[in-house]
């Protein structure tokens, strides 16, 4: 790897730094607020993505067994986040879904993130604001061509 682009990595890695202690202290947020772990979090994010989904495709997607996801599954559902299926094409498969105030609850999440994003964005110059586009969208592409399913696509 060139030296520019490691000192550009380190560059983004110190802004990033920045940028998460600033969006820390920035005042309410209905992610920080909310009381949610990282995996009940991700939980919430995958079934607001992939509708719902087995609850063996939350483990796996975790990383976890499927006696853990189960036991999140279970405080989200006693949070009225999440709400067990039927699988009409298996009954001995459950699926897990979002409830309506879950499905709610991402919304306000995504957003909030978009608002304060939105508006320092708005103070940034045009010609600073094509690049991170650009930026962006590359960043974007990678990271579809590395996922999970990508990667084990056929």
């Amino acid at each position: 790897m060139d030296g520019e682009r490691l000192e550009l990595l380190a560059s983004i890695d110190r802004h990033e730094a920045v940028l998460r202690r600033a969006i820390t202290r920035a005042g309410p947020d209905p992610l920080f607020d909310s009381g949610l772990t990282m995996q009940q979090l991700r939980i919430l994010l995958l079934l607001d993505t992939d509708g719902p989904l087995p609850q063996g495709d939350l483990a796996h997607a975790l990383g976890v067994t499927l006696p853990t996801v189960t036991g999140i599954v279970d405080r989200l559902v006693g949070r009225e986040l999440v709400h067990r299926i039927e699988n009409a094409g298996d009954r001995r498969v459950r699926l897990a879904g979002l409830t309506p105030e879950g499905l709610a609850l991402v919304e306000q999440i995504a957003a909030a993130g978009q608002k304060r994003r939105r508006r320092l964005l708005m103070r940034i110059d045009v010609d600073a604001l094509r690049g991170l586009e650009r930026g962006l969208a590359a960043l974007r592409e990678l990271a579809q061509d590395d996922s999970p399913r990508r990667r084990s696509a056929p």
